[in-house]
């Protein structure tokens, strides 16, 4: 059993990790906007390169496999460094590429990351361990987003991804002397190493489809949020600043995973995950119906951030309930692409309404999905904490 001390200072692995991250979630799409014009543009953008983060996740159990889980890990950090170098430069070719580097990266250290957590936490101590990843996690994608676009308006556009770089080398020093790189990962043999037989392995178990499903719509929603409300702000007059500053205070929120981390254990995870849902989608459709009143549609999509902060708390815990051990790295594989498919599917909506509808329909769309997830939610069972 790990103690509340080696607790934190495993999370605050996934803090140090993140920043990169978290500095360029509002620099990156107000960057695309002002390289590629329009948000139809930066839906398919988003929708091409996602398909590298699939490509990522599902290749890293062979990756894994050659070299390792450790020089798997360094691998993503190179790639992540790579991407900033690409990302700071206001062209569309390199940014294009910058992008795809960037969700390869996050989608590649996510299955590593997951491996050594679970390797590393006892199965028991899951549901205590991950809302403090999750908020650790989060935390830096709050005070990221206005930090970023603050340093890239008032001290150069270079400073963001410099400051990254310098962060992604600190994750991977912190990373060593957490000793992690001695932690041995057991070998999965359950499995070929072909992605198509583990893809369809991890599809019959209805327990993780159902815990792929509901992490999809969740990290669409985050997308839809981040992407698409700096893109609204700037274009109704607002600001740059202002465009950052309601991300940031929206994925505030998260501080408060450790209580619906709590509540779950509690009350049950299935109570709080339909009660996330719900919310979610309620505040989001009231974004859209009062979008034309700018001040009050930022307020509504600070607070609607709220409800999806609540899935934040639990909803990975279905998964790595349901994962069975020898299968750990394969099916880790494929649940970490849920944040992939999210970039994939939502963008790829977006891109297509986008030809017909005003901007506000992006809020429309992800009130109804979310809907859809709380009423997916009843298959969970009730006595889950």
């Amino acid at each position: 059993m790990l103690t509340t001390s080696e607790h934190t200072k495993f999370a605050t692995l996934f803090f140090v990790q993140n920043l990169p991250r978290g500095l360029l979630l509002s620099v990156i799409p107000i960057s695309a906007l002002s390289i590629l014009g329009d948000a139809q543009r930066i839906s398919t953008l988003f929708f091409v390169v996602s398909l590298g983060g699939i490509l990522a996740a599902l290749g890293m159990p062979m990756i894994i496999r050659t070299v390792g889980n450790y020089r798997a890990f360094l691998l993503s950090g190179a790639m992540m460094l790579l991407s900033l170098a690409l990302l700071s430069i206001s062209d569309p070719f390199y940014f294009s590429a910058g992008l795809f580097c960037h969700i390869f990266s996050i989608a590649s250290v996510d299955v590593s990351l997951t491996l050594y957590m679970l390797a590393r936490v006892p199965r028991s101590e899951l549901t205590k361990f991950d809302p403090l990843r999750a908020c650790f996690t989060v935390l830096a994608l709050t005070i990221g987003p206005f930090s970023g676009m603050w340093l890239a308006a008032n001290i150069s556009h270079q400073a963001p991804f410099i400051l990254s770089a310098c962060f992604v080398l600190l994750s991977i020093t912190y990373f060593r002397k957490l000793k992690l790189h001695q932690v041995v990962i057991p070998k999965s043999d359950s499995l070929n190493e072909n992605p198509y037989r583990y893809l369809l392995a991890f599809m019959k178990q209805p327990r993780l489809r159902l815990a792929y499903g509901l992490v999809c719509a969740r990290s669409s929603w985050w997308l839809m949020f981040v992407v698409y409300t700096p893109i609204y702000i700037v274009q109704i007059g607002l600001g740059e600043l202002v465009a950052a500053a309601a991300v940031s205070l929206g994925s505030a929120w998260t501080l408060s995973v450790p209580f619906w981390g709590w509540v779950g254990r509690k009350y049950g995870v299935r109570t709080v995950l339909m009660s996330g849902f719900i919310s979610a989608s309620m505040l989001t459709m009231l974004v859209f119906s009062f979008s034309s009143l700018p001040t009050i549609t930022v307020v509504l999509l600070i607070f609607s951030a709220l409800g999806t902060t609540m899935l934040d708390g639990v909803a990975n815990v279905l998964f790595y309930r349901a994962v069975k051990r020898k299968e750990r790295s394969e099916m880790s594989a494929v649940f970490v692409t849920y944040r992939d498919v999210g970039n994939l599917a939502a963008p790829g909506l977006f891109a297509v309404l986008l030809k017909f509808f005003a901007l506000p329909v992006v809020f429309f769309s992800a009130s109804v999905w979310m809907l859809v997830g709380a009423w997916h939610c009843r298959y969970i069972p009730k006595q889950m904490k």
